[in-house]
């Protein structure tokens, strides 16, 4: 599970506890979900794998965004916290390798993104058929 894997580190912890902060109120979640589309959108994804972990960053900034306008709400809360303190890795700069080396500083962010993401596939595919099927 990615909790476990991710334990060790501190700023994770540090990501986990702002989460249940963010996640009560849901103008901070919406600010959430924009300021990582922001910082989503100023990254190049020339590399593959990279680029197959900004779709799925991209698909839970959109399930944030959902569950704080009100119209998802079919998430576990414990996926919900998990999906919520890896997008605040995300945008924290300094973490295990601050963002501002170049390209290796978003290294250990993709890293935790595809840990989460990974351990709450069923819960993004379930979103994701949610958001195809919801017109």
């Amino acid at each position: 599970m990615a909790n476990s894997k991710l334990s060790g580190n501190k700023y994770y912890q540090k990501a986990r506890e702002k989460a249940a902060d963010i996640m009560g109120d849901k103008g901070k979640m919406s600010e959430l979900a924009n300021v990582s589309r922001e910082k989503l959108q100023g990254l190049n994804f020339e590399d593959t794998k990279i680029s197959r972990l900004a779709v799925n960053l991209r698909v839970i900034i959109r399930m944030l965004k959902a569950y704080a306008n009100g119209s998802y709400r079919d998430i576990p809360w414990k996926s919900l916290a998990a999906l919520v303190a890896g997008v605040v890795y995300f945008v924290m700069p300094l973490d295990l390798l601050p963002d501002f080396i170049p390209f290796t500083g978003f290294l250990d962010d993709f890293t935790v993104v595809m840990l989460i993401s990974g351990a709450f596939q069923k819960d993004i595919e379930e979103f994701l058929f949610w958001e195809e099927h919801k017109r």
